[in-house]
């Protein structure tokens, strides 16, 4: 199999984030999903929408820096909601992200369109390959930051994960470690919109997460299962894409889908 086409520093790049981005995705994955908020990265992603379109709509040539904090402030939005609001969490979600969807499909028809900025096809479908040298050391950087979170609160994020009330009782800043883990998740998911689009990025997040449930035992194990067969889907991702002239992104999802399906069916014969 040819890969020539990995000396090519515009796929060392794509490559690179693509890694970074799954490996994350997959992690906050493990924790959302164990918390019952699978839907959240679809929602956020949508949420991301908007945010990009109001960066092109104010012309900014890389909207990311705007739609990183927007969608964050719709996610912190979103678990204070349903900590403390009257309204079920998952209405208050639906709404809340359509109207940021809505709010983008108005500013994206207003924007002035120049060659720099995002395609709308792309802002859905995601183009990994067009990530430039910037974009990869935003992503280096909120890799950097939700490392360090993690390392620093890893115990209490489990506890927390493995029972909410208990560990409010203890003393844990529950509230807080959530806005916090949903901040890093939303700046995140608006990165990976280049990777998989507002469509796709939600399988990053559910799938190696899923994987990873399948095989360990542990908080830790499940973590580490996660994010190596993110990882993994995205360098098979990358090498099906290039030969058989398919989009990178929905590849990636693709091969993440087959690699839960041949997990899933050998621990089911053993």
């Amino acid at each position: 199999m040819d890969l020539a086409f990995l000396t090519i520093p515009l796929f060392q790049r794509a490559l690179a984030a693509g890694s970074v981005l799954a490996a994350l995705l997959a992690m906050l994955g493990v924790l959302v999903t164990a918390r019952g908020l699978a839907y959240l990265g679809d929602g956020l992603s949508h949420a991301a929408f908007g945010g990009i379109a109001l960066g092109m709509f104010l012309g900014l040539s890389s909207p990311l820096f705007v739609a990183i904090p927007f969608t964050a402030l719709a996610a912190i939005g979103i678990g204070a909601l349903r900590r403390k609001g009257g309204m079920r969490s998952d209405v208050a979600m639906a709404t809340l992200f359509a109207v940021c969807f809505a709010m983008g499909a108005v500013l994206l028809r207003k924007a002035t369109r120049t060659e720099a900025t995002f395609d709308p096809e792309q802002l859905l479908f995601g183009n990994i390959v067009l990530v430039g040298s910037d974009e990869l050391y935003l992503v280096l950087g909120i890799a950097a930051v939700t490392l360090l979170f993690f390392v620093l609160a890893w115990t209490r994020i489990a506890y927390a994960t493995f029972d909410e009330e208990l560990a409010r009782l203890s003393g844990i800043e529950v509230g807080w470690l959530e806005s916090a883990l949903l901040a890093l998740l939303a700046a995140v998911v608006v990165a990976a919109i280049r990777l998989a689009g507002v469509v796709l990025v939600s399988a990053f997040l559910v799938i190696p997460a899923a994987t990873g449930r399948v095989l360990g035992r542990t908080l830790a194990s499940v973590v580490m299962w996660a994010m190596g067969f993110g990882v993994l889907g995205v360098l098979m991702g990358f090498v099906v894409a290039r030969r058989l002239d398919w989009p990178e992104g929905a590849t990636i999802v693709l091969c993440l889908a087959a690699q839960l399906s041949v997990v899933a069916l050998a621990r089911r014969r053993h």
